[in-house]
């Protein structure tokens, strides 16, 4: 993906001209699910069943706050979203990928992850860009994977379900998984839409992440040594610049693009095709 042609490099290069004269990311089903059942499942179970028996014999599960009662609703509200996550899973398994290409997402999460969890650090290993550890973008990325079944805070880790559910979505015949997961990067308030500050922000991580990369293209390493050039404020206005074109141009609500409005500008930037074709793992091709 590194070397890839990156979005609107040459108005980017463009705008830093301007400012620069003003300025001087088949085992079994049992298997599959177990240790996603032997994590979250049991472990919610297990904490239904001591509520539960509490309430058969007549024990009161109010105190003060009536913690007790809200600790219940969050149990079986936990339950619920399991049960729903596992049907997921088996609907992905099935339906998305073939047995052998599914055995192979299973024995990569397992050599990336330990006791079903997965660090940040391996799964940008696992799609090519460990350069983006310690960036911003790598880490924009690894939230927006932990995201794919909820938007709730989960944890330091990656579990199996949420891996599927990421490779799924990125696979290569999947293009509208793409472009959502994509947008889900940009909307970083979990508005369903995107303000000119996340719009802004984003593309600031994308520059910075651009930066810690040696590319073979040598637009790419062009670009990246105009930019180590320039002074930080000749790169914000050249950006800030770029964001409110973006919104003047397809904006149909002011300072705000809808999926559909973002959709739209992004597949009229150059390069956006070899973009879309990102494969997340060099050895596993659809």
């Amino acid at each position: 993906m590194g070397n890839k042609p990156s979005v609107n490099q040459s108005k980017f290069q463009k705008q830093l001209t301007i400012n620069d004269k003003q300025f001087k990311k088949d085992q079994s089903q049992s298997n599959v699910i177990a240790p996603y059942r032997e994590g979250t499942t049991l472990a919610v179970e297990s904490k239904l069943k001591v509520y539960l028996k509490n309430a058969n014999d007549g024990e009161d599960l109010d105190d003060d706050n009536q913690g007790g009662r809200n600790k219940l609703q969050q149990f079986k509200e936990d339950q619920h979203n399991v049960e729903n996550i596992q049907k997921e899973i088996i609907h992905l398994e099935e339906t998305v990928f073939s047995k052998e290409k599914l055995q192979r997402v299973r024995e990569d999460f397992e050599s990336y992850s330990k006791e079903n969890k997965m660090s940040r650090k391996k799964l940008l290993e696992y799609f090519g860009m460990a350069e983006l550890d310690n960036k911003r973008l790598g880490n924009r990325i690894f939230q927006c994977v932990k995201s794919t079944f909820s938007q709730k805070k989960t944890g330091p880790f990656l579990d199996y379900a949420k891996f599927l559910k990421a490779i799924s979505m990125l696979s290569q015949q999947n293009d509208e998984g793409r472009l959502r997961f994509l947008y889900s990067m940009f909307d970083m308030n979990l508005e369903g839409s995107i303000e000119k500050d996340e719009m802004y922000n984003l593309m600031m991580m994308f520059l910075e992440g651009m930066m810690s990369i040696n590319y073979e293209n040598q637009d790419l390493n062009d670009l990246k040594q105009r930019i180590s050039e320039s002074h930080d404020r000749q790169i914000e206005l050249a950006l800030e610049e770029i964001v409110n074109e973006i919104y003047q141009n397809h904006a149909s609500k002011q300072n705000v693009l809808s999926y559909d409005d973002w959709r739209n500008w992004l597949m009229e930037q150059e390069g956006i095709q070899e973009i879309l074709q990102f494969n997340p793992h060099t050895d596993f091709q659809d």
